[in-house]
C-alpha cells in the first residue's frame, strides 16, 4: 500500500501514458521513442526512469542497446487492465507514421542481412541450432495434437525448406512466407517438386490482404529476426481460423551478443513469459510448452497457442 501513491503518480504524466502507449505496439530504444513523441532524449530518459522505478515498464539490452518495454509482471491487475485499455485506443497520427518508419527501417535491416549473408547463413546458424537439433522435437510435438490432414498451414520464414517438406507430408495445403528471396530460392530446391507447397515473397501483411486464412501457422527460430515480435503475433490472429493453432519454436532469452551481427538476430531470445504475455494480449490461450537444452548455452522453447 505504501507504494500505491508513486505507482499511480508516475502515469500523472500525458507524456507516460502516451510512452505505455506506444510500448503496446513493441520494445524500442531511447531515441526511437523520443523521435515518435517529439520529445528530447533527456526528457524521455527522465520519463521512463520514473515509470521504470514505479514498474510500469521494464528495461532489456540488445547488445548495446537497451529497450524499454511494457512490465510483464503482474504488479496490480488494473495495471493490465489499464494496458489493455491502452491498446483500444489507436496511436496519435504522426506518432504512428513515426511507428511506421522504425518499423520499416528494422525490416529493411533484416531482409539487408538475409540478402547478403543467405548463402553463409547456416556457417553462423550452426553455432546456436540447426533444424536437426530442434525439427524432430518440434515434429513430434506437432504429431502428439493430431490435427487434421486437410488443415491449411503456414511456416514463416523457413529457411532452407526442411521442415516444410515435412509438413507436407503430414497436410494438404502447405505456405511458405519470406521476405528474403535468396532465402526462398533455399527453400525451394527442398520443395521444388512437392505439388502441394507454394512459397510467396513478403510478410505476413500481405497475407491478410490477400485474404488468407490458415489453421496452423509455424514460426520455427525465426521470431528473434523479426522487427516488431509482437506486432507479428497479432498478425497470426488475423491470419488463423477459430481454433487454429500458433506454434512458435525460439530461442530463450540469451547473453551470446555476437548473435546480432552474425546470424542477424534483432533480439537475443525471448522469456516464455513474454511470449505468453503477447499472445494473451492478441486473444490466443497457452495450451503448452517444450523446452530443449542445446551447445553453447543456448536453450530452445516451443510454445503453442490457440485462437478463440
Amino acid at each position: 500500500m505504501d507504494q500505491l501513491p508513486a505507482f499511480f503518480k508516475a502515469i500523472s504524466d500525458p507524456t507516460r501514458i502516451a510512452i505505455l502507449q506506444v510500448l503496446g505496439t513493441g520494445a524500442y530504444g531511447v531515441m526511437e521513442l523520443s523521435e515518435m513523441l517529439a520529445v528530447k532524449q533527456s526528457g524521455m530518459s527522465h520519463h521512463l526512469k520514473v515509470l521504470s522505478q514505479a514498474g510500469w515498464v521494464e528495461k532489456r539490452r540488445e547488445g548495446n542497446t537497451i529497450f524499454y518495454r511494457r512490465s510483464l509482471g503482474d504488479t496490480l491487475a488494473m495495471q493490465q487492465k489499464l494496458f489493455r485499455q491502452l491498446d483500444t485506443q489507436p496511436l496519435d497520427q504522426a506518432v504512428f507514421e513515426q511507428q511506421q518508419r522504425i518499423s520499416e527501417e528494422r525490416l529493411q535491416a533484416a531482409r539487408k542481412f538475409f540478402i547478403e549473408h543467405a548463402e553463409e547463413f547456416e556457417l553462423h546458424q550452426e553455432r546456436i541450432v540447426l533444424f536437426e537439433n530442434y525439427g524432430p522435437e518440434a515434429l513430434q510435438l506437432l504429431d502428439s495434437l493430431n490435427r487434421s490432414p486437410q488443415s491449411n498451414v503456414l511456416e514463416v520464414g523457413p529457411g532452407k525448406g526442411e521442415f516444410l517438406a515435412a509438413l507436407a507430408q503430414r497436410f494438404t495445403s502447405v505456405t511458405g512466407l519470406d521476405i528474403s528471396p535468396a532465402m526462398l530460392k533455399q527453400a525451394d530446391e527442398q520443395v521444388h517438386n512437392l505439388e502441394n507447397v507454394e512459397l510467396i515473397e513478403g510478410n505476413t501483411e500481405l497475407l491478410e490482404q490477400q485474404g488468407r486464412r490458415f489453421d496452423i501457422i509455424f514460426y520455427n527460430m525465426v521470431l528473434h529476426h523479426v522487427p516488431m515480435p509482437e506486432s507479428e503475433i497479432a498478425q497470426c490472429a488475423k491470419l488463423l481460423k477459430p481454433k487454429g493453432l500458433l506454434i512458435v519454436t525460439d530461442l530463450c532469452q540469451h547473453e551470446q551478443e555476437w548473435a546480432r551481427e552474425q546470424c542477424g538476430d534483432q533480439w537475443l531470445g525471448f522469456e516464455p513469459d513474454e511470449l505468453h504475455l503477447w499472445a494473451q494480449r492478441h486473444g490466443f490461450k497457452h495450451n503448452q510448452s517444450r523446452f530443449l537444452a542445446l551447445r553453447n548455452g543456448f536453450q530452445v522453447q516451443t510454445q503453442v497457442y490457440s485462437a478463440a
